[in-house]
């Protein structure tokens, strides 16, 4: 199974300084965000492994990072009933 590491920068989502002890970014969905990322490797036929998802935060641009795996075709096991 192919696996891709990736860093997703999302663009909407930046600190701001609030005063000077205080930075804060705007409210946003984590759906809404991965939504466009989850449509870019679908195409390519690969799926986010959300349980490696990681936020993080360089300079004040978040970002999220994670894994995603290529879907491999479902492995069928074929039985054949009659007489010999």
């Amino acid at each position: 199974m192919n696996t891709k590491i990736f860093s997703f920068k999302v663009e909407e989502v930046a600190l701001e300084a609030q005063d000077e002890q205080l930075k804060l970014s705007p409210g946003f969905d984590r759906k809404e965000v991965l939504a466009p990322l989850k449509e870019r490797f679908k195409a390519e036929n690969y799926k986010i492994d959300e349980a490696s998802l990681s936020y993080k935060l360089i300079g004040d641009q978040l970002y999220i990072q994670g894994l995603a795996a290529e879907n491999e075709a479902p492995k069928s096991v074929g039985f054949r009933f009659g007489k010999a």
